[in-house]
C-alpha cells in the first residue's frame, strides 16, 4: 500500500527550540507513533544524525530500516535506504517561525508491502500520524528538559 501524509500544526516554542528537538534523534522513540528501537549511526561533519537504524512497527508488523537524513537550517527529511520488510519512503518537518510559535509542515510518504484493505490501512496510519504529531507537540514544547534528558 502507498500513502502520502500532509499535517501543518504549530509548536508553542521557539524554532531553534523545536529544531533541538528534531536533532535528538536518539529520542524519536519517545514521540513517534511508528518507532521502538532507535540506534543513532554516523553523523555529519556538524555531528547531526546522518544514518540511524530503527524499528519500525505498523499493525504489528515490525520493520528494521535504515533512515537516511538531511538537514538544513529550519528542515529535516529523511529516507528509508534499507528495510527487512521492502518499505519504502521518507518524509520532512519543515520548519517556519510565527506570531504563535513554530509552524510545522509535517510530510510522510509511504510505501508497505502489506497485504490490508486500503480503507484499514488509511485509517490506521492516519491514527498513527495524528498521535505523531500530538506526542511531538508535547516533546518539543518540554525541549530539552524532557524526562531527564537535558542537553548541555
Amino acid at each position: 500500500m502507498r500513502s502520502k501524509t500532509d499535517i501543518r500544526f504549530t509548536v508553542d516554542a521557539d524554532i531553534d527550540q523545536v529544531m533541538d528537538a528534531l536533532l535528538a534523534v536518539e529520542l524519536l522513540a519517545d514521540w513517534s507513533a511508528a518507532y521502538s528501537k532507535v540506534r543513532v549511526g554516523p553523523r555529519d561533519t556538524d555531528n547531526r544524525p546522518r544514518r540511524v537504524f530503527v524499528t519500525s512497527h505498523f499493525m504489528n508488523y515490525a520493520d528494521d530500516q535504515v533512515l537516511e537524513y538531511s538537514w538544513e537550517r529550519h528542515r529535516v527529511s529523511w529516507n528509508v535506504v534499507d528495510s527487512s520488510r521492502g518499505s519504502k519512503g521518507g518524509g520532512s518537518f519543515d520548519l517556519l517561525e510565527s506570531a504563535a510559535g513554530t509552524e510545522v509542515d509535517f510530510h510522510v510518504e509511504l510505501q508497505l508491502p502489506l497485504p490490508v484493505p486500503g480503507i484499514l490501512f488509511n485509517r490506521t496510519l492516519r491514527r498513527m500520524n495524528d498521535e505523531t504529531v500530538a506526542n511531538f507537540i508535547d516533546f518539543a514544547e518540554r525541549f530539552p528538559e524532557v524526562e531527564g534528558f537535558a542537553v548541555s
